[in-house]
């Protein structure tokens, strides 16, 4: 063997021992969750308007985590159309501490979605803490957790709203709704960005939200503690009647 030959041989490895390392590299994430529990909720809201036993009332809602764990713009959504519910639901998740979101363990900012679900018992009313929207509970089970975009990488509603004709309001409400799906892997990426449904006077504006979507990075959705590709749903509410006319 050659002296140049030795000389290149080498060479390769040197490069490899500074590349390999380099793509070995992977980020851990930790979620954002509940730094409080269900009865903490129900003692600042009034569920009065569970009446008789057995009956009960879901929240939808979705919060900003930033990183001391504190909620902002947060919004809650009862299928039911309970708004003094919802209402009060916000203000109490205002006041209550969640966990941070990590990445190689610093704290990041994050939308977290999430369930509240209260039921009347013969004695007391209960809450329980849901860490995702239920869309995926056939697959994964109740207590999997669901994506969360990193506010500090991106903001597909932020970008959605620079663009957009509409400015359709984040997140459920009545009314019209263009939802946009994508896949969300171990490592926060999204893929397959597709829109779900839109009715055709918003197909524009729903492009512009899987636009403004595929640019987003975020904490992968868990099950059991491990991360695993999941779904996620990006969601804009029409409830106003005169942004639905001026989309036309």
């Amino acid at each position: 063997m050659s002296i140049q030959t030795v000389k290149k041989i080498a060479a390769t490895l040197a490069l490899s021992a500074m590349i390999l390392p380099m793509a070995s590299v992977a980020e851990t994430y930790k979620s954002a969750g509940f730094g409080f529990a269900g009865k903490e909720v129900v003692d600042l809201v009034d569920v009065s308007s569970l009446k008789v036993e057995g009956e009960s009332a879901v929240l939808y809602c979705k919060a900003d985590i930033n990183t001391q764990g504190q909620a902002t713009s947060a919004s809650c959504f009862d299928k039911q159309g309970n708004t003094e519910l919802e209402s009060q639901a916000n203000s109490a998740l205002a006041k209550l501490a969640f966990t941070p979101a990590e990445v190689d363990g610093t704290a990041v900012p994050v939308r977290m979605v999430f369930r509240i679900s209260f039921a009347k018992t013969a004695d007391d009313v209960s809450a329980s803490l849901i860490p995702n929207l239920g869309s995926m509970q056939a697959r994964y089970g109740r207590d999997y957790v669901a994506p969360q975009e990193r506010l500090d990488v991106s903001d597909w509603y932020q970008k959605y709203n620079e663009s957009s004709w509409v400015n359709g309001a984040e997140f459920l409400d009545e009314g019209p709704l263009s939802r946009v799906a994508a896949t969300v892997s171990e490592d926060g990426k999204p893929s397959m960005v597709r829109t779900l449904d839109t009715e055709r006077a918003f197909k524009r504006d729903a492009n512009v939200v899987k636009a403004a979507l595929k640019r987003s990075r975020f904490i992968p959705g868990f099950v059991d503690g491990k991360p695993v590709p999941m779904g996620y749903l990006a969601v804009v509410n029409y409830s106003n009647s005169d942004e639905m006319v001026g989309s036309r």
